[in-house]
């Protein structure tokens, strides 16, 4: 009897790097972890066990062999087992171990991930997105149609994961580019939008410090470990700015000699918006949940810049970032959309992405750790005597630089995760200020334009069969240039101005 044939899945885009990597990962961690167990080092007994895991946790966070979210878990239970956690007693290393899991930071990212599942769930991101592409500004023309991607995009990835907003505005770019076609083949059109689509969004992100997870590490960083606080309404002067002069250059370049089309694009985004109709119960309550959060962040971020210091201070003590995030949210499961249906039901709510969730628990932690023991102390002082780093701003460009590269291989979480501890060891050891370099890894994180293993936003463009890996490559060695200069050059001129060096 003949068999029937087997049909096969075709791969990911860089399945095979992917594998390759998890097959050396699995190896590499494990002996690197064993050579730094017995190598002599100049630092103390914990600190030197702890530089054993921390080896085997980054090659792990690199090559993945294991989903980041378990390695995360692994590296702080694994300092706990092999006495790399310091602490007065058994109950003082096992909560050093997990208390921040429970970090009011990532209370501040749960809370904005339900009120981003919330507009999903009733496609008030699809609204917002819709009224952006109906304006003939961002439909005249089919360039003009890729800028108001890139402007959606940017604009609800401030708010919203890059990756959900990536595959939210995929389709709706599907449907704009077959009108604008007509019976012609995809080309440079299709092209440039859906570069446009993830590289927006990962330059949304670093708008607020919601955007994306490598902002809230850096929060975390600089207040843990240098005792600096940012605030809102101060990232996001840092961050849009920057995310703006970047859109700028993108639309540049990607907009440019596009062809024209004859159809009516305009006409199109507008009866698509029509199409949705008018505002459901659940789309109002979402948006009063989104503008609560927005106006209390922005409220507790002004009277710190403003130094009303009695305002301050309450939001401080009383209503934090974390608390107004979870707040704001709460609002979600407590107003009804519909009869005995809240707005957001719980099977969506844990629909979030937790995984990131932990991974920023287990950074966090080893983090701390990595302070606490003296090892990141250590690797500042090494480093500085290596690298020979005397200044600010030449500190400043090494951070972003070395962020950028890092996060072409690996996820920008765990690159933040990595990177920033030692950035800041770095910056303390020389005497520096820590808060530009600092940043400039942060923005630095989410920065990675080259290839579809360097992002999902970028992974999921490439998947449409629209972009040709060169045309991604190409473009992403040039867009990598370019925000290495914005980086570094934005920050060297906005911290001065806004008084943070």
């Amino acid at each position: 009897m003949r068999s029937d044939p087997q049909t096969t899945e075709p791969e990911a885009p860089g399945a095979g790097i992917d594998r390759l990597r998890a097959q050396v990962a699995i190896l590499l961690g494990p002996l690197l972890f064993v050579i730094l167990w017995f190598a002599p080092l100049p630092v103390g007994t914990e600190a030197h066990r702890l530089a054993a895991v921390m080896a085997l946790v980054v090659v792990f966070w690199i090559g993945e062999p294991v989903p980041v979210a378990v390695t995360a878990l692994l590296g702080p239970t694994l300092a706990l087992l092999v006495g790399a956690v310091p602490g007065k007693d058994a109950n003082a290393m096992v909560a050093a171990a997990y208390s921040k899991f429970g970090d009011p930071i990532l209370m501040l990212f749960i809370g904005g991930f339900f009120i981003a599942e919330a507009m999903t769930v009733h496609g008030l991101d699809r609204r917002i997105a819709m009224r952006i592409l109906s304006l003939r500004a961002f439909s005249a023309s089919p360039a003009r149609m890729v800028v108001g991607l890139g402007v959606c995009s940017w604009f609800l990835s401030m708010w919203m994961s890059n990756t959900a907003t990536t595959a939210l505005l995929i389709p709706i770019a599907a449907g704009m580019l077959a009108v604008a076609r007509g019976s012609g083949r995809p080309g440079a059109l299709e092209a440039a939008a859906m570069l446009m689509i993830p590289f927006a969004a990962t330059v949304g992100g670093l708008g607020t410090p919601v955007g994306t997870a490598p902002n809230l590490i850096g929060l975390s960083n600089l207040s843990q470990r240098a005792g600096l606080r940012v605030s809102f309404v101060e990232w996001m002067m840092l961050g849009v700015p920057i995310g703006a002069a970047m859109m700028v250059g993108l639309s540049a370049v990607l907009a440019r000699g596009l062809p024209r089309t004859e159809v009516d694009l305009h006409a199109h985004a507008v009866q698509a918006r029509r199409e949705l109709g008018g505002w459901k119960r659940g789309e109002v309550v979402t948006a009063v949940s989104f503008a609560l959060a927005v106006g209390l962040w922005m409220t507790a971020g002004l009277s710190q810049i403003r130094r009303e210091a009695g305002i301050s201070k309450w939001f401080t003590g009383h209503l934090p970032e974390g608390a107004i995030a979870l707040v704001a949210s709460s609002i979600l499961f407590l107003i009804p959309a519909a009869k005995n249906r809240p707005t957001l039901t719980w099977k969506e709510a844990a629909r979030i992405d937790w995984g990131t969730v932990l991974l920023l628990g287990g950074g966090l932690t080893l983090g701390e750790l990595m302070k606490d023991t003296g090892l990141s102390a250590a690797i500042g002082r090494g480093l500085v005597s290596q690298l020979g780093v005397s200044s600010l701003w030449g500190l400043t460009a090494l951070s972003a630089g070395l962020a950028i590269l890092l996060s072409e291989i690996t996820s920008n979480t765990a690159t933040a995760t990595m990177l920033l501890p030692v950035v800041i060891g770095i910056a303390q050891s020389a005497g520096l200020p820590v808060l530009p370099p600092a940043l400039a890894a942060t923005f630095g994180c989410s920065f990675g334009f080259m290839l579809p293993v360097s992002t999902p936003p970028n992974a999921l463009a490439y998947g449409t069969g629209m972009v040709p890996i060169a045309t991604m490559a190409r473009k992403g060695v040039v867009f990598d240039v370019i925000g290495f200069a914005l980086i570094v050059g934005g920050l060297r001129m906005l911290c001065p101005i806004l008084g943070l060096v």
